[in-house]
């Protein structure tokens, strides 16, 4: 045979051979996908793995366990491979007094859901609460009998008005005095109430200054007549003004002669 004709046959044979080489690899590739996509079918047939339990766990102090139960039942459905962990998580969020909740599956029956309850640490608004991250969240019932102290304030200003609740809370505290309401208007006045129902005024300009004006005054102006004691307006440059109970005073008054 001529070396021409020897070589084309050569190069034919080579083509042919490398063609069967790509139609076994796609023969296989395809072998392979098949094979993937009837197992992924068998693993997500909810009737081949279906759920037979769904675990709730949490410290429940103010969620009803029945409420969270009834948020998230709709929706553990299917199979243990199908079911929506994350649309779980997301129902069981939107209920206000569940601050974090996180979903498990475990094998071979069962999603978990854990939950972080909210701990209120003050009202907020009248109508919520603050937890102590200061994030606001407004339950339907908002217990107003859970005793925490009341926080009002412009929104967006919900961190701030706790933290200076806290602030001023440890100060008054040195003095003997517990801080129960704190007051934030729309001109960013601020105002305090005390247990008893002692009003400190303490405005706009430098309110925390002028509360340290109080302390200092405290133990030769007022610690004496705490009873006779009504509103303190510290809204002044150097000093302040008092409006006393006179009916305590005449009493008090009375009860020496």
């Amino acid at each position: 045979m001529p070396k021409a004709e020897s070589g084309r046959a050569t190069q034919v044979i080579g083509l042919l051979r490398a063609h069967l080489r790509t139609l076994s690899g796609l023969l296989l590739l395809g072998m392979l996908a098949l094979a993937t996509l009837m197992g992924v079918r068998w693993f997500t047939d909810p009737y081949r793995f279906p759920l037979g339990v769904v675990e709730v766990n949490g410290d429940f102090r103010y969620l009803q366990k029945a409420q969270l139960q009834a948020a998230v039942a709709p929706l553990a459905t299917g199979g243990f491979f199908t079911v929506d962990v994350v649309a779980i998580r997301a129902a069981a969020e939107a209920l206000p007094w569940v601050h974090k909740a996180s979903v498990q599956r475990i094998w071979p029956e069962t999603v978990r859901v854990q939950i972080e309850e909210q701990l209120p640490v003050a009202h907020w608004h009248g109508q919520g609460f603050l937890n102590r991250f200061g994030e606001a969240f407004f339950p339907q019932d908002t217990q107003p009998d859970i005793e925490l102290p009341w926080l009002d304030g412009p929104d967006g200003q919900e961190q701030k008005v706790l933290e200076q609740y806290r602030q001023a809370s440890a100060t008054l505290a040195a003095l003997g005095l517990q801080l129960q309401r704190l007051q934030v208007d729309g001109r960013r006045a601020w105002e305090l109430q005390l247990t008893g129902g002692i009003t400190l005024k303490l405005g706009r300009m430098q309110p925390w200054q002028r509360l340290e004006r109080f302390v200092h005054a405290w133990p030769s102006v007022f610690a004496g007549r705490v009873a006779e004691l009504q509103t303190v307006d510290l809204r002044y440059s150097n000093g302040f003004s008092v409006v006393w109970d006179q009916a305590a005073a005449a009493g008090d008054s009375g009860n020496k002669g």
